[in-house]
C-alpha cells in the first residue's frame, strides 16, 4: 500500500503558524505534525507520497521528505487536484491522509483491515454519530458512501484507502473536478464507510485547535480486541 499525504494548501485560518511552512509541518510541541503521522501510517505502507505547493521549498529544504509532489499553481485548485496529481504517479492501493489529520496506529489497522474485508472496494474512515458542524459522508443501508459534504451525517475523519482497481476512476473524476473537495470520489467509487473512535483522531483546522493537540499528542491508541463476526458487520455499515 502506499500512502498520499495532502499538504498543499496554506491553512489560511492558522494565522501566523503557517506563514513559512504548511499545516503538515509546523511544530506542535517540541515536533511537527508530519512525524505523528508517519509513525502511524508508515507500519501499514511501503512508501509515502507527499502532495506540496504552498512553501514547497521550505518544507523541501527544511525537511526532506523522500517522496514529494508539486502542484503549482496550487491556489488555482482545490484539493481534488492535489490527490488527482498524486495517484497518477501510483500503481497500488492508495491510503489518503489530509494533511491537518492525525490518527491513531489502531484506527489506522482497523481502516486497513476493512478494506482487505471489502472485496476490492474502497473505504473511508469515518467518526460516530451525526453532525452538521463538519464535513460528512451519508451512508446507505449497506454502509456505502452516498453522499459528502457540508451535510449531516458522520463526520469525515480525513482517511480512507482507495482500492488499486479503482484508481482510474478515481484519477478520471478527479481531474474533472479539480476545483472541488477530493472526498468527492468516495462517491463515485464503491466505498464503504468504517467508523472509527472519536478520541482515535484530531485534525487542526484553527489556533485553538493546535493548543488542544499539544495537549494530546502523542495520541494513546485505546486497547482493541480482534472485532466478532457481528461487531465487523456493524463497523463496515456503521
Amino acid at each position: 500500500m502506499h500512502a498520499v499525504i495532502l499538504s498543499a494548501g496554506d491553512g489560511g485560518r492558522m494565522g501566523h503558524h503557517t506563514e513559512e511552512v504548511p499545516k503538515t509541518f509546523m511544530e506542535v510541541g517540541d515536533r511537527i505534525l508530519y512525524e505523528y503521522q508517519k509513525e502511524s501510517i508508515e507500519p501499514h505502507v511501503d512508501a509515502v507520497t507527499v502532495v506540496l505547493g504552498y512553501r514547497h521549498e521550505a518544507v523541501e529544504s527544511r525537511f526532506s521528505p523522500r517522496r514529494t509532489v508539486v502542484v503549482e499553481g496550487w491556489d488555482e485548485y482545490e484539493n481534488s487536484e492535489s490527490l488527482h496529481r498524486a495517484l497518477r504517479e501510483i500503481d497500488d492501493d492508495v491510503l489518503v491522509l489530509n494533511g491537518d489529520v492525525v490518527v491513531t496506529r489502531d484506527a489506522i489497522s482497523k481502516v486497513c483491515r476493512a478494506h482487505e474485508r471489502a472485496d476490492d472496494r474502497s473505504v473511508v474512515a469515518c467518526l460516530p454519530g451525526t453532525q452538521t458542524e463538519h464535513t460528512a459522508v451519508q451512508l446507505d443501508d449497506d454502509g456505502r458512501v452516498v453522499a459528502y459534504g457540508k451535510i449531516p451525517g458522520h463526520r469525515h475523519a480525513g482517511l480512507g484507502i482507495i482500492d488499486e482497481d479503482h484508481l482510474d476512476a478515481a484519477v478520471e473524476h478527479l481531474r474533472n473536478n479539480r476545483y472541488e473537495w477530493y472526498p468527492t470520489v468516495y462517491e463515485e467509487i464503491e466505498t464503504r464507510g468504517v467508523r472509527i473512535p472519536a478520541d482515535s483522531h484530531l485534525e487542526i483546522n484553527r489556533p485553538a485547535d493546535k493548543q488542544a493537540a499539544k495537549e494530546r499528542l502523542p495520541l494513546d491508541s485505546p486497547r482493541e480486541t480482534e472485532p466478532t463476526p457481528s461487531q465487523t458487520r456493524r463497523d463496515s455499515s456503521l
